[in-house]
């Protein structure tokens, strides 16, 4: 699935996700291209765009250079559904704030939210002016994994479907 977006900062990007494929790849004029593959080892979680929040089943490139990434393993709490980034020394985390946006943040410093609109389809607003990369890496990070996560106490109440 491929749909464009025109960011108020970064312009004219292009996200693509394959959930069959298990990849993700964020592309513009303006930013690096991103790319998040699963590996083929990987059994596939359908809740998970990128198919799977597990570490050494992904692997993410930032304009071709291997980037660490840590996804968080998405239990309970919302912020067991967050994700890390490293890249150039600095922890880029995505982190949910609501049902349906999560935050990105260079360190401590919030740079933006990022709400899934629908299935490969991401909008973000940014609330500090992001570089390029950084605005590639949340892109890529809300496309695999979506945005947002339930309130801990409405799925503990789902789990036992009270």
């Amino acid at each position: 699935m491929e749909t464009h977006v025109t960011d108020e900062v970064v312009g004219e990007l292009t996200l693509t996700l394959d959930r069959d494929g298990g990849t993700v790849r964020v592309e513009g004029e303006a930013i690096p291209a991103v790319v998040v593959r699963r590996s083929a080892e990987a059994v596939a979680q359908r809740h998970v765009p990128i198919g799977t929040r597990g570490p050494d089943q992904l692997t993410m490139t930032l304009d071709g250079v291997p980037v660490p990434l840590r996804p968080g393993p998405g239990r309970v709490t919302r912020h067991s559904y967050r994700v890390e980034v490293d890249h150039n020394e600095v922890v880029y985390t995505l982190i949910p704030t609501s049902e349906e946006s999560s935050s990105l943040f260079r360190g401590e410093k919030h740079l933006g939210n990022f709400t899934t609109i629908t299935d490969g389809e991401v909008r973000a607003e940014w609330v500090a002016s992001p570089e390029p990369g950084e605005a590639a890496i949340g892109y890529a990070l809300a496309t695999c994994f979506g945005s947002g996560a339930e309130h801990p106490i409405s799925a503990i109440v789902s789990m036992f479907h009270f």
